[in-house]
This record gives structure tokens, sequence and C-alpha cells, in this order.
């Protein structure tokens, strides 16, 4: 089973637990984790959507422990594979798990002959809100498909017309499919389509190279080009009231396409010795079109004008397609490096390495510190309520903190200067006294109320207004002489214990680092 198999199991049970996650983005993490494809990459992957995890494991005679759960992810081997990871469901004294898109069954003694040991269990948070795409690419395929056949409609007020717009537009999604398949991007519809029927392979079919005419013009672009020139031509034709016209000139041009698809089925059924089922439903939808424009067509009506028009959509979609598709194939690639160069720098190994031969600094006062006080972890942060830059800090810091406070120290170090306004004194001191009075929930809360708003008549009315304190002043004051004596006057700055977080690793790479660091003993 390929990695991207292993990520759909996973998605099915977080579906199952009615976890719901951003597959896209899911996925993305975890092919970024630097052991990925693993265990561990999935857990962390887990871990960056705060959703709690363990995997665990249970020799055969320990199964019994999991029997009362109904939903699980497993280490499997069948007929000696290599293990892959399943979606495992238990419905009375049966197991489930899905093979692409078969069901197996097995009974207990079957299951433990596939059983390896490995069990993987999530804990789902208490209140989970479902993120749903109202909007997806096949929404917005369906809504332009609805309004650009109503228009040819009403320009053309043919149903014959809208039946073949319907099948051009069938066809440009079929094109699409081709086209994913083309640059390596596996999508549902394109993964059923291709096992459709046996000895299937649409993308050893469309990336063949035995035909050197096809190795240049992919099979992708020429039924993009063919299938989104006909919707253009038809709607422009239909606004023009040419119908007649257009069915003449595209009744031509199908014929000439037939050709191409005898070819096609000849290259599928004695070149290559494998069956394209996209490609095969783009031959059917141009078979089916003939059909329509054998009964649309009334004549053949010839006109320079018309022609020109219709050879003009054509030649405008050709250039389109010719213009674009290199930043697809370019953005394909920059994708593809990306991962790996975020692979690279979330190597615990590496970050550590780069940590140790930092700026070390050993500070002594503390004014606010979040988590367990006593944890041998601690992550020191010189920041101020005014600095711009800080909010995305104390996001990332938040997301620590909720993950992991039981485990790691937060130190919160606020540089504090007389000569600040009287209103950022009172911000100071009313947060230093808010997180001694109500604790570290109320003080997260209250700084991060400020820096969405950052209105101080709106906060100090929400959380109150400590005037001038000369306590928690001097303390402060204490923390601002240490932080300039230590060279640290710019915010935010973080330190992992007495280390300077490294300026080479952006912020946001903060979060990828503190479970590995949490777990090392020697830094």
């Amino acid at each position: 089973m390929s990695s991207n198999e292993e990520l759909k199991q996973l998605a099915s049970y977080l579906k199952y637990e009615k976890v719901y996650v951003d597959f896209e983005e899911f996925k993305f993490q975890a092919e970024t984790h630097p052991d990925y494809p693993s265990l561990l990459a999935y857990s962390d992957t887990l871990n960056f959507f705060n959703i709690p995890n363990l995997a665990t494991k249970l020799s055969l005679e320990e199964i019994e422990e999991i029997d009362n759960i109904d939903s699980y992810v497993a280490l499997l081997a069948e007929d000696n594979l290599v293990p892959s990871l399943y979606h495992v469901e238990k419905r009375g004294n049966f197991y489930y798990y899905k093979k692409g898109k078969k069901e197996v069954e097995n009974s207990r003694n079957d299951f433990l002959k596939v059983w390896q040991n490995i069990v993987f269990l999530i804990d789902k948070p208490e209140e989970e809100e479902k993120n749903t795409k109202y909007f997806n690419s096949f929404s917005l395929l369906l809504i332009f498909s609805f309004c650009i056949l109503g228009l040819i409609y009403f320009c053309s007020n043919s149903i014959l017309a809208i039946i073949f717009g319907a099948t051009s537009i069938l066809g440009i999604f079929l094109s699409l499919e081709a086209l994913k398949t083309e640059l390596g991007i596996e999508s549902q519809v394109s993964k059923s389509f291709c096992k459709t029927i046996p000895n299937a392979d649409c993308a050893q079919v469309i990336n063949s190279k035995k035909n050197k005419w096809l190795a240049k013009v992919k099979i992708s672009d020429i039924s993009m080009w063919f299938f989104t020139s006909q919707i253009l031509s038809l709607f422009v034709f239909a606004v023009a009231n040419s119908i007649d016209a257009f069915s003449s000139y595209m009744f031509l041009g199908i014929m000439f396409s037939i050709p191409l698809t005898f070819f096609s089925i000849y290259f599928q059924y004695k070149i290559e010795k494998s069956w394209c089922p996209i490609c095969l439903s783009i031959i059917l939808v141009i078979y089916i079109q003939f059909v329509v424009l054998f009964f649309l067509n009334t004549g053949f009506y010839f006109s320079e004008k018309n022609m020109m028009l219709f050879i003009f959509c054509f030649l405008l979609i050709g250039g389109l397609i010719y213009l674009l598709k290199p930043f697809f194939l370019e953005h394909k690639e920059m994708k593809e490096d990306y991962i790996k160069q975020l692979r690279f720098s979330k190597n615990y190994d590496l970050f550590k390495n780069t940590l140790l031969k930092s700026k070390q600094v050993f500070f002594k006062k503390e004014v606010i510190i979040l988590g367990n006080p006593n944890a041998l972890k601690r992550i020191s942060i010189i920041t101020s309520p005014m600095c711009g830059h800080c909010k995305n800090v104390h996001e990332i810091i938040d997301d620590i903190f909720n993950m992991y406070s039981d485990e790691i120290a937060i130190s919160i170090r606020f540089n504090y200067y007389n000569n600040n306004d009287i209103d950022v004194q009172n911000l100071l001191f009313t947060l230093v006294e808010i997180h001694r009075n109500n604790g570290d929930i109320s003080f997260v809360n209250a700084l991060h109320d400020w820096f969405n708003h950052r209105d101080f008549d709106s906060w100090f009315f929400k959380h109150g207004r400590t005037e001038k304190n000369s306590m928690i002043q001097s303390e402060l004051e204490e923390i601002t002489i240490e932080n300039t004596e230590n060279g640290i006057n710019f915010t935010p700055d973080i330190y992992f214990n007495q280390f300077n977080y490294p300026k080479i690793y952006t912020r946001n790479n903060l979060k990828y680092f503190i479970a590995d660091w949490i777990d090392d003993e020697n830094i």
C-alpha cells in the first residue's frame, strides 16, 4: 500500500470518529515531516492539529484490551506483503477494513493472522466543530455549468445545443482528471475511473513515451483544448444567433477527430497494452457529440466571417493552454521542492545542532510563568503588547501552551520603561495582576483579546484597570534590566531554556520541534 493510501486510511478513521480536518492540509503536513512515511510522522501531524493520539504495541495475547473499541487504525500484513496501516472497524465478532474499493471481512482467527502488533488510536477532543467547505471545486464547476448552459439556452432556445454543451463540460471535467493524472495528482474520481476495468493504468497510458507525437502533445492537452474550445465557440455562436453555423463547423471538426479516437484505442490495445478508462470516457463523449450534432445539423452553412470566428475560438484556447500549462508544471515542481525543503527544515537533529550554537542567556528573574513552573523545559519570550509582530508568536505559544502545559514552563518577559505611555504601563500592570489573581487561562485570553483589538478603552472596560503598582513595577523593571544587560532590546525574541531560537528558522516552525525537545534529555 502506498503512503498516500495510508493517509486515506487515517482520514477514514478521523471521519468515523467525527474529527474533521482539511485532508489536503493534513496530507501536506504529513508529507513534509522528516520521517514521512512513518507512524511518527502521522502521530506528529495529528499533534499539529491538536488531536491527542497514541501508537502502541499489542501482542496477540494483549489484543483483548481493545476488543471494546469499535474503530482504530492497525498495522496489518496480508499474504506476506509489506505491513500497512488500515482503518479497522469491529462489528460484532467480525473485523472489517478496506483494500482499495473492496471491503475485507475477517473472523477473529483470520484477523489475528494479519495482525502486526501495532495499534493507533486518537482521543477525540470534547468539542469539535466540523469545518465544511461550502464551495469546493466541484461546486464551482456545477455553478459555472448551469450558468453557461442557461445562457446558451436563453440565446439559442435549442435543447440539442444544451445537450451538446453538457457533453463539452463533461469532456472538460474528464480532461482535468487526465491532467491531474499526468501531473501525478491522485483524485478520488481518477482513482475510481482507473479501476473500473481489468488491465487499466491511466497514468501509464497518459504519460506514455512509446509514441513520439504523444510524448510532445499529451492527451490531456488535446482534450482540454478541444472541449474548452467547443464550449467557448458554442456560447459565442449562441449569442450571435448562429447555432446552425456552429453545428456545421463542429460536425466537420468531430468527423476529423474520429480517426484520432481509433488511433487512441489501437494505441492502448496494441502498443501500451493497458487501458485508460479516462481516455475511453473522453472517446465516448466524442461519439455522443457526433450523434447530437447529426440531429442538430440541418445543413452546411458557410460564412467567411463565422468560419474566422470559429477558428479564432479554437486558436484562443490553444494559445492559453500553451502559455498556462508551463506554469502548472512549474508549480508542481516547486511544490515538490518545497515539501523536500520543509522536510529538511523540520528535522529536529538539525534544529538541535543549530540551537546549541546560538546565543546563550541564563535568566534569573521571572514575573509571569505559564504551564508547569517546575518543568525542566522552559520557553522564554521577550515580548511587548505594543509589538505588532508579537501577535503571531503569542498565537503559536498559545497552541503550545494548550498542548504541553504540564510538561513545559513558558516565561513571558515584558520590557517595561518609565517613559511608556500611562495606558501602556497600566496594561502591563493589569496583565500581571490578571495572571496572579485568575491564573494562566485568564491571562492568555486577556492577552489574546488585546492583540485582536488593540483598543485601550474597550480592553480596560472588559478586563479592568490596575493603576500604577510599585511592586509589579519593580519586578517588571528587573526583568527589563536583565533583558538589556543581555543585549535583548528587540521583540519578539524566544529562548529554549538558555538557547536563543535560531534566526534561520521561522517562528511558525517552532511548534514542530516542541515534542522532540521535551523528550530530549541532553538539552
